[in-house]
């Protein structure tokens, strides 16, 4: 998630990069243009300037497809119109957890005995993103992704549908201990808790 930031500020880099290097090219290719015009009545020329610009615009593409392919979903749960902290209550992280909150509600829940700091959200998948051990599992049939960053730091996060036009479609619970507990089991139920509490779509 820290990653994101420098990422946009690299791509914004390249894409001022590149409106310069096309502010060149269009001052050297003013020549060419008007050659361009007497050209197109060989069929040679078209058909070469046709598949420059198909492969431009396909690299797009191919990054979604593999990501939307490899989402199972056998429920498809509700992913608008969530409150993006509010899935999980307070007496759910206690339960899951067996200690008292100190939050009621929202996106950050602190317990004491045990002591731990649990964030909840509706969110963008970014587990390419996160360093630890990864492992793919399923919550209700749906693809999830268990990423445990440390023995004291565990992170589940749950896809709610595999729509591509659904801006944060997945749901997604981290758990950060101070005492010796399973934060990985603990993510996990929290997930589940929250999975289910969602609306079917």
């Amino acid at each position: 998630m820290h990653l994101r930031p420098a990422a946009l500020l690299l791509a914004l880099g390249l894409t001022l990069a590149a409106v310069t290097g096309c502010a060149e090219q269009v001052k050297g290719n003013a020549t060419a243009d008007t050659n361009a015009v007497q050209e197109p009545a060989d069929p040679t020329t078209t058909s070469k300037k046709a598949p420059v610009s198909t492969p431009a615009s396909k690299p797009a593409s191919p990054t979604t497809a593999p990501k939307q392919g490899d989402v199972k979903i056998a429920t498809k749960k509700k992913a608008t119109g969530l409150e993006t902290c509010g899935v999980l209550k307070t007496a759910d992280i206690e339960a899951a957890t067996g200690g008292k909150s100190t939050a009621d509600g929202g996106c950050i829940h602190t317990t004491t005995n045990p002591s731990t700091v649990i964030t909840q959200m509706v969110t963008v998948p970014d587990v390419a993103d996160q360093e630890g051990d990864k492992k793919q599992i399923e919550i209700g049939g749906n693809t999830a992704w268990q990423v445990n960053a440390s023995k004291e730091d565990c992170q589940v996060t749950v896809m709610l549908t595999d729509d591509p036009n659904v801006i944060t479609p997945a749901f997604s619970v981290s758990v950060l201990a101070i005492d010796d507990v399973d934060t990985c089991a603990m993510a996990l139920k929290l997930a589940t808790e929250g999975f289910n509490r969602i609306p079917n779509a």
